[in-house]
Order: C-alpha cells, then sequence, then structure tokens
C-alpha cells in the first residue's frame, strides 16, 4: 500500500510538472492524457478483451466512473492553481465525505467517535481551504475545485461499494478510466486549449498516466491481502508524499495555517477507518 501512495503522488507530480513545464496546458488535455494512457494499459493487461472488463454494467459501475472523472478533473483543476501538495489534502477529505455519507447511501450506522473523526477533518479542511487575503485570483477558485474533487472522490468509493458485490476491481478501473477519458475528450471539444510545446509536457502526462495504473493496480492487491482500516489509514501518506515532491521539485511549500489543515486532516484521515472498522466490529 506504500508503493501505492508514492505512485499516486508521483503521478499527482508528473501533471504539476507538466502544468509548470506548459503554463497554457489546460486541464481538460492533462486529464484526457492520464486517462487515455491508463485504459491502455488496462485494455493491454486484459489482453484487448474488453468483455472481461464491462462486468455486469450495473449503473453503479457507471457512476463509480462519471463521479470519478469529476474527481480526477476537478483535482487536476485544484492542482494547477493551488499546488500538488494542498490540492491532494483536499481531495483527500473523501474519506470524512465517506464516513459522514454511509449512513444515507449505504444504511451504515456511524459512531460518536468517527463523527467526531469527521469533525475533525472539517476543521482541516476550513483552514486549508480558507481563502488568503494576498493570495492570486485563482486560489478561491482551486481550494473549491479542491473540494469537489474530495467530493466526488467520495460518491466514486460509495459506488465502488454497491459496485463490488458482482465485479471485480479491473471492471470498476475500467469504467473510471473509460469516463475520464469520455469526459475530458468532450471538454477538449468543448473548451478548445493550445497544445503545449514542451515536449517534457509531454513526458510528464504519459508519465502520469503510468504511475496512475501502477498506483491502482498496487492499491488493489493491498486491499486484497491487508486488513482494510490499515490500508485505508496508510493511504493517507499519498497527500503528504505529494507535498514533500511539490516542496523538492517544484518548491510549492504551504503556509503555516495550510499546514496545520494538513496536520489535522492527516490524523482524522489515519484515525477515521480504524473508527470506523471498530463500530462495525460492535456491531456484528
Amino acid at each position: 500500500m506504500l508503493a501505492s501512495t508514492l505512485c499516486f503522488a508521483l503521478m499527482s507530480t508528473c501533471v504539476a510538472l507538466a502544468h509548470a513545464r506548459a503554463p497554457e496546458l489546460g486541464t481538460a488535455l492533462s486529464s484526457f492524457v492520464r486517462s487515455i494512457v491508463n485504459l491502455g494499459v488496462l485494455l493491454v493487461l486484459a489482453g484487448g478483451r474488453v468483455s472481461v472488463l464491462l462486468g455486469d454494467r450495473r449503473p453503479a459501475l457507471w457512476w463509480r466512473g462519471l463521479s470519478g472523472a469529476v474527481a480526477l478533473i476537478t483535482y487536476f483543476a485544484a492542482l494547477s492553481r493551488i499546488g500538488a501538495g494542498e490540492a491532494a489534502f483536499l481531495n483527500q477529505t473523501s474519506s470524512a465525505w465517506v464516513a459522514a455519507f454511509a449512513p444515507l447511501a449505504l444504511g451504515e450506522r456511524t459512531s460518536p467517535l468517527t463523527w467526531l473523526a469527521v469533525l475533525a477533518s472539517a476543521a482541516g479542511t476550513a483552514a486549508l481551504g480558507w481563502p488568503r487575503v494576498d493570495a492570486p485570483t485563482g486560489d478561491l477558485a482551486g481550494r473549491l475545485l479542491g473540494l469537489v474533487s474530495g467530493l466526488s472522490a467520495a460518491a466514486a468509493y460509495l459506488a465502488v461499494r454497491r459496485a463490488t458485490a458482482s465485479n471485480g476491481p479491473a471492471a470498476i478501473v475500467f469504467y473510471f478510466t473509460l469516463l475520464s477519458t469520455v469526459v475530458s475528450a468532450l471538454m477538449l471539444v468543448a473548451l478548445p486549449a493550445p497544445l503545449p510545446d514542451a515536449p517534457w509536457a509531454w513526458v510528464y502526462l504519459c508519465g502520469a498516466g503510468l504511475f496512475a495504473t501502477g498506483g491502482q493496480l498496487l492499491m488493489t492487491s493491498a486491499y486484497q491481502q491487508g486488513p482494510v482500516a490499515t490500508m485505508a489509514a496508510v493511504s493517507a501518506g499519498t497527500p503528504l508524499f505529494t507535498t514533500l515532491l511539490a516542496a523538492l521539485l517544484l518548491g510549492q511549500r504551504p503556509d503555516p495555517l495550510a499546514q496545520l489543515g494538513m496536520g489535522v486532516l492527516v490524523l482524522a484521515s489515519v484515525a477515521l477507518p480504524f473508527l470506523s472498522l471498530r463500530h462495525g466490529q460492535r456491531l456484528a
């Protein structure tokens, strides 16, 4: 699972580096290249047999794909505006949103301690997402996009819970990459933008797709082999790795208020899966 978090962090860093190399690079194009590379690798691994990846075509698969596509596009949009680290932490709020919406979406009860962790996560999000007085114009929009990416990712994860009853990991990932490719392609048609001239921007975008594929496969394997709560807690390492890489390679260093919010979010993200598991065991 640790290797998976590093792959996802490298994916985000590659996208940030691509936008740094080519400021004219649009979110739709970076999302499209990342998705089409991911989709291509998935088809190769399936031996070109699309029928293996289609699953039972239940609505939850399509909902997972669509909400995952929105999460990806808004995450990349936030990343290009407020930096890789802060965008990654806002995206990570998905764990708190899942815990908050699970009673409504899945009929699962949430313990008081879990709600406490959700409130702590909300406090961390407020500190991280609070508009800065001296920030660039795109700052507020970037933070809002980061929050939308977290909400959309939570919707995707809740859909995964419903879809896994009769579908394997490959089918679930396939719908995500397929719809991400389609949605970002439609955005490219509706909102045409110039192609980046910097060759390295294309290299970084292709690297993002490869790292994303590795992260998904490693994450799936980790959840199959290890305790769910432990794996979910370790996944909080993704925004941490992303922040460190962004600081080292791009010089993006969060301000003190953002650092406080990040710390609170890490604690809440690590605690939530264990609190949820403990409550589930008590109800069983």
